[in-house]
Formats: C-alpha cells, structure tokens, sequence
C-alpha cells in the first residue's frame, strides 16, 4: 500500500519590525502575518492563511504533489523536502528543494513519485516558505515615488537608506518618517493592495511587540511591494483587492509593533526564495 506521511505541524512567521529608528528582520513563533512565512506541515495539504494551499492526491502507485495559489495576487513558494522511500516517477533523483512563483489562482504540480520499494512505507517530509510578490522582481528605477503623507505636510525622516540601526542587509533600502499618531498615510505608488492588518492596538520599545504592527502592503505594476508600517488600531482605510493610485489616502499612522517612536515605516521590496525578500533603492519626488 502506498503511503506518504508527514512529521508534526510548527508554524513560524518572519516580521519586519521597527524600533524607534530601527528596522529588525527576524524569526517569530506567531501565527499572523504580513504575506511572510515559513511553515511545517504534517501532511501535504492545508492552506495558509488563505493565500495558496499545498494538495495531494495520491494514485494506485504514485502521488502528485500541487500548490494551488487562492488569491488574484502573485506568490512565491519554496518547498523542502526530505524524501524517505521515493523517487520520482520516471526513476530521476528527487529535489531537495523547488521553488514557484505561483500567479493569481495558479494551480502548479510540483512532483509526482511514487515508492522505490514496494512493501516499505514512503515518506515526505516538507517545509515551506512564503512570500507574496513577483519572483525577483525587477524595479522600475525611472519612477519616482510621492513622499508618503499629504503634499502640503513635512515630517522628519529619523532613518533612511544604510541607516546604521537598522537598516542594513535586505533592509537596507527603507525610510522613517517621525509623525503623530493618526497622520494620515497616502500611498508613494499606485498598485492593488495585497495585504493588510489593522487589529492592534499595542506596540512598545521590545521585539516580544513585533507581531502587533499594523500595515498596508501594495503590488506594484514591475512586481514589487509598497509597504507601510507600524499604522494605528483600525487605521487602514484600503480593503484587500483594492486598486489605488499613487496619493490615494491608505490610512493611518500609529505606534503598533516594535516601535517606541510614533512613525511611519515605508519600502519597496522584491521577493526571493525560501521567503526572503530584498529592499530595492528608489528615489522621491521633489518636495
């Protein structure tokens, strides 16, 4: 009897959080999410936060093993896999690890085995890692984006590119802007907006705050992300699916998460393999 199992579930998210100026990227064992995580599943089906679902469906000798993206925005997904008594179906070594970049509602098969020995019991083991966006997106370096908040308004940026705190590595390229809370937030660039949160009310100068930041995530049209941090409870003014143009009011800003400073935390990102992501460099209007 063939038979494909899988070891227990562990869920962990990695967050951008924000502190004051600073800007962390790490591993956090939350559930939520900012279209960012790594999960281990105990079998190959169930779908993650209602982005994309991993599917299984297994034959007389063989199993076809698909992820299935739910949404109309662009994912991208790794998989790891650890094989015990499996090949693949037409005899060729199985990969440690594949990578996809699922489109709206993409349906991928990713593999297909089946046993290498009949009467032994075949195991797969997988981990995944997440991300919403464009594979490796490429940016569009001739646009020039508006500043964040109302044109006849000046806020002081507390932290921009290479920032010594925090903004260095994949996180290099992000600004902070020092504002009031409830300062309203308008978008740099236009795109569909792919995520939001806007449930939390706390935030705080510790990490164990991270996983309560509110914040609007927008595509852009070359595939990269907008991304606006640390917005305020109820503080999103954009539902998901929604298209904005670039000045549109998105909300507005707050303290939430890992910050000890009320700010507004903006960058643009393109998406990598195994769940990273890159800030790109990108240059604002004349003010």
């Amino acid at each position: 009897m063939f038979h494909v199992s899988f070891p227990n579930n562990q869920t962990f998210e990695r967050q951008r959080m924000c502190a004051l100026l600073v800007r962390f990227v790490v591993v956090l064992s939350v559930l939520s999410g900012s279209a960012k995580a790594t999960t281990f599943v105990d079998e190959f089906s169930g779908c993650f936060d209602d982005w994309w679902c991993a599917e299984q469906s297994s034959h007389h000798q063989h199993a076809v093993l698909v992820l299935q993206n739910r949404t109309r925005f662009p994912v991208v997904v790794t998989t790891e896999f650890w094989w015990r008594n499996a090949i693949s179906v037409d005899n060729q070594p199985l990969p440690k690890h594949m990578t996809v970049s699922l489109g709206p509602e993409e349906r991928v098969e990713l593999v297909v085995i089946k046993p290498r020995q009949l009467n032994q019991t075949t195991r797969v083991y997988s981990r995944f890692h997440w991300v919403g966006g464009v594979l490796n997106a490429t940016h569009d370096d001739t646009y020039r984006y508006q500043l964040p908040f109302a044109p006849e308004q000046q806020y002081r940026m507390v932290q921009g590119f290479g920032g010594g705190y925090s903004h260095t590595g994949a996180s290099r390229y992000a600004v902070d802007f020092a504002m009031p809370v409830g300062t309203p937030v308008h978008a740099a660039r236009g795109g569909l907006v792919i995520d939001t949160e806007q449930s939390h009310r706390q935030g705080g100068a510790s990490r164990r705050y991270a996983k309560y930041a509110n914040y609007v995530v927008i595509l852009h049209s070359d595939g990269t992300t907008g991304e606006y941090y640390h917005l305020q409870f109820n503080g999103v003014a954009v539902e998901t699916g929604e298209e904005v143009s670039a000045g549109d009011m998105l909300g507005y800003s707050g303290n939430t998460g890992f910050s000890s400073l009320p700010h507004l935390h903006f960058a643009v990102y393109s998406a990598r393999a195994f769940g990273e992501y890159q800030s790109i460099p990108f240059q604002f209007l004349p003010h």
